[in-house]
């Protein structure tokens, strides 16, 4: 029986994904950020774990959704904390999410380009790449740490579609944050999927906010 979404996926020439909280379970992210970042400023900084959390929460209130808020560098050199060795020591947490390598197995067998575009840190991204071997499914990855820019701004999508040789027309996208998803239907890729259900355990559920909306992307098969 076919899916829903098969002539969509049939019909574009790119497929377009997210990484975290669309490929590999966005718990690792929410637990790094949440908690292994304000512990690591707890440790080194001799403060207590709440105290962490209000600075780590404050700052991060303060760049969400630009460029700082994405980048190792920045935090590292705010805090003079080491998250590149954070990242490695609790890298057994990073793993796919449920059907997500199955479905890209399948998507990696059709006649498309699969193309990772990604807010995540290059270093940060390099250790999940390690860990969980999602790079071998895929014909290219771009960062925009990499760009300068981020991909909640149209300047991402022009130097993506240029580098990439992408018709946003031929292509589809999926990911799990509502406002990069509005990003990429402005910058002209109308088929754009929310994906609904971004961690393993259903600890986040995203109401739907688009028209084209997955609770993963095991429904593009």
């Amino acid at each position: 029986m076919r899916n829903l979404h098969h002539n969509i996926v049939a019909n574009v020439s790119d497929i377009l994904l997210d990484i975290d909280g669309v490929l590999l379970d966005g718990r690792f992210d929410n637990l790094f950020w949440e908690e292994l970042v304000p512990l690591e400023l707890s440790l080194t900084k001799n403060i207590s774990i709440e105290d962490a959390k209000t600075e780590i929460y404050k700052t991060a209130s303060e760049v969400k959704g630009t460029l700082p808020w994405y980048e190792l560098e920045y935090w590292e050199k705010r805090y003079d904390i080491d998250l590149l060795k954070v990242a490695n020591a609790f890298s057994s947490k990073i793993s796919f999410l449920p059907k997500s390598e199955k479905a890209l197995t399948k998507l990696s067998s059709l006649d498309k380009r699969i193309i990772l575009l990604t807010n995540c840190d290059p270093r940060l991204l390099a250790v999940k790449a390690k860990t969980v071997p999602f790079m071998k499914y895929v014909d290219g990855c771009m960062s925009a740490i990499e760009l300068g820019t981020v991909k909640e701004k149209q300047d991402f999508w022009n130097t993506a579609f240029q580098h990439f040789q992408i018709n946003p027309i031929e292509s589809l996208f999926a990911d799990d944050s509502i406002g990069v998803v509005k990003s990429s239907i402005k910058a002209g890729i109308k088929n754009s999927f929310q994906v609904l259900e971004p961690t393993g355990n259903g600890s986040v559920a995203h109401e739907p906010q688009t028209t084209l909306t997955i609770k993963n992307i095991s429904e593009l098969v």
